[in-house]
């Protein structure tokens, strides 16, 4: 009898944890997966089939990953951008990795039972039934291809390609498609059609998903969380490291703070071009991060529990901080000039922090920063409070405000710009704040440990109403304390996606014509 009853109990457990995905109704576990992703020959226009072995390659790292995130019991996984077909292609290159992926709005599709559906469908077949046969959630990038009638809209070639991520439910039944917004130097794509923010619905709350250069627009990152009211953020990327204000951990570790969102980002692994860096971030702190530099390093599951979210800090119920944060008028402590040095395209103006403890400020047009700060003991490095309000135009074209302290590259001022990849200075106490005009602030932590970047733990750091502080200091040396904010409402006022990319494309011919003139 007690044999029966035990068994009873056994089965009815398995059955409640397999059917609530193994979460209960605080918590879900999430898992990202960083993947070194092995370059085709994109040089040459090779067959379907050719296109097909390359990605099934990936396909198979990702079944493993899978069926390891499984024994694990993972709710949702996401993979990186251009994880099946590497990055560099031309548009000719890229089409035999291409795919016709149907509206999920439209229609009901479960790739893994009935793959007969669409032709030519063998990536959506494989990936639906990873998430079917492991229970979970899949969201991953891979190309579209939709056919289009002739327009002013459509490509000579008489079909669109979307860089695109697709999303599985735990049924392997397709619950979403994202066609990338914002396009950066991906010539062999086109830029959404619609521009439509895209979320979907699980049982552990409502995510939005997005790929990497989308992160810097309003469209689709504040458009999800004001309209949408998403509380989770699935991020496949492809993102490489441009410190001292935008490596992949410090930048998107700070978005989830300032949105208090769950997010989930899943960068390539290609350190050799400084392609690392993935995490699952809450809006308290990274709970799992990767960071490898080595070029000898390979692919990396991370797996973490996260609070069950249903808003976030920009939904009805929550509004961020709409007024500038409150400077005080003080004199820098060093008697130091301000000076200026260019940082990643843009002239910021900077001051010396050149006491082992003090108050600096400075400011950039009508941006003024304030920092207080105290070193562990006297600074041998050089260290710059830095300000920058403008238009970015390098690589894009953002409207940004950033306050920011770093660690100079050399102990020359000319070098602060540049910001370095080493440090040996502890703070015990650091406060940064500005007068920023736009409430959309991401505060970035960036340290240095084991010769690779770090992030501060959780509870060495707080930030509230624009004011960053870590109070009783940080555990290891900093590269950069800064608050970086976006103003969406002074952007260059570009009028569509494709004028986007038009600029975009006139940058990378200027910055392609100065290196050939410089060889």
């Amino acid at each position: 009898m007690l044999s029966r009853f035990l068994k009873f109990v056994l089965v009815t457990f398995s059955f409640l944890y397999v059917n609530t995905g193994g979460y209960d109704d605080k918590t879900f576990r999430a898992a990202v997966y960083e993947h070194a992703t092995v370059p085709p020959n994109r040089e040459v226009v090779v067959t379907r089939q050719e296109a097909l072995e390359y990605m099934t390659k990936n396909l198979e790292v990702y079944r493993k990953v899978t069926e390891e995130a499984r024994l694990q019991s993972v709710d949702i996984i996401v993979f990186p951008e251009d994880g099946l077909t590497y990055m560099g292609h031309t548009r000719k290159s890229i089409r035999p990795y291409l795919e016709y992926i149907p509206d999920p709005k439209r229609e009901q599709w479960n790739p893994c039972e009935n793959p007969q559906k669409y032709p030519n469908t063998e990536v959506q077949h494989t990936l639906s039934c990873l998430a079917k046969n492991n229970s979970l959630y899949i969201v991953a990038n891979m190309g579209d291809i939709q056919p289009c009638a002739s327009n002013d809209t459509c490509p000579p070639d008489h079909h669109y390609q979307f860089n695109t991520d697709v999303v599985y439910d735990s049924s392997g039944t397709l619950i979403a498609k994202y066609h990338k917004i914002n396009l950066f130097f991906e010539f062999m794509f086109d830029p959404s059609t619609s521009e439509e923010a895209v979320s979907f619905e699980t049982p552990f709350g409502t995510f939005g998903v997005f790929t990497c250069f989308d992160i810097l627009f309003r469209n689709p990152v504040v458009v999800l969380m004001k309209e949408r009211g998403v509380s989770n953020i699935a991020f496949p990327t492809a993102w490489m490291d441009t410190p001292p204000f935008l490596a992949a951990v410090q930048f998107h570790s700070a978005v989830a703070a300032a949105f208090g969102v769950n997010f989930l980002a899943a960068n390539m692994h290609n350190p050799r071009y400084r392609f690392q860096g993935s995490g699952i971030y809450s809006p308290e702190g990274a709970r799992a991060y990767y960071y490898n530099n080595s070029v000898s390093s390979g692919g990396k599951l991370l797996v973490s529990d996260l609070n069950i979210l249903r808003t976030n800090l920009l939904s009805e119920k929550h509004t961020l901080n709409d007024e500038a944060s409150v400077v005080d008028p003080l004199i820098n402590d060093s008697e130091q000039q301000v000076f200026q040095d260019e940082t990643f395209g843009d002239v910021f103006n900077y001051v010396v922090l050149s006491k082992s403890s003090g108050k600096a400020r400075v400011c950039h047009n009508k941006l003024c920063c304030t920092a207080s700060y105290k070193s562990l003991e006297n600074i041998k490095e050089l260290f710059a409070l830095g300000a920058f309000d403008g238009l970015h135009t390098k690589e894009g074209t953002y409207y940004i405000q950033v306050c920011g302290i770093v660690r100079c590259k050399t102990n020359n001022k000319s070098s602060c710009g540049e910001g370095s990849v080493v440090s040996n200075t502890y703070f015990t106490q650091l406060t940064l704040s500005g007068t920023f005009r736009s409430p959309y602030i991401f505060p970035e932590i960036l340290l240095f440990g084991e010769d690779t970047f770090q992030l501060a733990p959780p509870n060495n750091w707080s930030y509230a109403n624009g004011v960053l502080e870590a109070m009783n200091g940080l555990e290891q040396p900093l590269l950069s304390f800064s608050l970086f904010s976006r103003d969406y409402d002074y952007d260059l006022l570009l009028t569509s996606s494709s004028a986007k990319q038009k600029v975009t494309e006139i940058a990378f011919s200027l910055l392609l014509l100065t290196f050939l003139l410089k060889c």
